[in-house]
């Protein structure tokens, strides 16, 4: 059975791009995979700003340490308003989403142009891998690289800073600038992150993949399940006592299991940032 096809609207486009996938010829992804022979995503998404923050745009790029390999920018009609707070670090309105794909479909497609590559995000709490994961029933099978963990052990910042894109970008002297939208923030994270190895290799000696997986601290996992929830699952168990507090929640745990080597943001979330300044081309298309 032939899938049917999947349409993107990357930001800025009047009409839904129909997404071609791109055949990269990409290693088997292990621990021992070289760097220099890995494939990478980075990835970033914006959201509508309010509990439980759903996705309104996804962007990525795949690259190699010797450069971008192709890029993927769609918007998403997740059908729910939008924080205003969230609307102007990001400005995305609902007029933009008109025509732009499911969440489930901008997943699907995200997914296949991902396969087979360490996935790479600005997100100290997950949050970005979380929100693509959230609603699998498995979680993302790609191990997980986060540049601000990276950055702290590379430039040996003090022990719980967080830097944020923009001054991990200043402090390398990277030519891009963090501009609230998700490609273009995937792009500069792409750029840290080859210029955090770049220095790694130098004054750690880091050679593979698993060099840096083993580096880097456990992701965290983050209990976001909405108070009412927890309430209610603490209701159901004899002599158990309601959870309070703020929401933490049950974030896929990251494995690092590798998939198939074909490839095909917290403010009120969506706010949250760090950006870029380039423009991109819709998903999949080559670098």
């Amino acid at each position: 059975m032939i899938p049917r096809p999947l349409y993107l609207k990357p930001r800025g486009a009047a009409q839904p791009v129909r997404w071609e996938e791109i055949a990269v010829d990409a290693p088997e992804l292990g621990l021992h995979t070289r760097l220099d022979d890995a494939q990478f995503v980075a990835l970033d998404v914006e959201t509508t700003g309010n509990a439980p923050f759903l996705v309104l745009e996804i962007g990525a790029e795949r690259f190699k340490l010797s450069g971008p390999l192709s890029f993927f920018d769609t918007l998403v009609d997740c059908r729910a308003p939008i924080n205003p707070y969230a609307r102007r670090r990001h400005h995305i309105d609902r007029s933009m989403l008109i025509g732009a794909p499911e969440f489930k479909d901008a997943r699907r497609a995200f997914l296949r142009f991902a396969q087979g590559a360490v996935l790479v995000e600005h997100s100290h709490d997950a949050f970005d891998t979380w929100l693509v994961g959230r609603g699998l029933e498995s979680p993302l099978e790609h191990p997980i690289i986060d540049t601000s963990a990276l950055a702290r052990l590379v430039l040996e910042l003090p022990k719980g800073q967080t830097p944020g894109l923009a001054t991990l970008v200043q402090e390398l002297g990277l030519d891009i600038i963090p501009a609230h939208a998700a490609l273009d923030d995937a792009r500069a994270t792409a750029m840290v992150f080859r210029a955090l190895i770049a220095r790694a290799r130098e004054t750690l000696g880091w050679h593979t993949v698993g060099d840096v997986l083993i580096a880097l601290p456990p992701r965290p996992i983050v209990d976001r399940t909405p108070p009412s929830r927890k309430a209610s699952a603490g209701s159901r168990v004899p002599g158990a006592r309601a959870q309070t507090g703020p929401p933490r929640s049950a974030a896929p745990a990251a494995t690092r299991r590798a998939t198939s080597p074909t490839p095909s943001g917290r403010r009120g979330r969506s706010s949250r940032r760090r950006r870029s300044d380039s423009s991109g081309s819709p998903g999949g298309s080559p670098a």
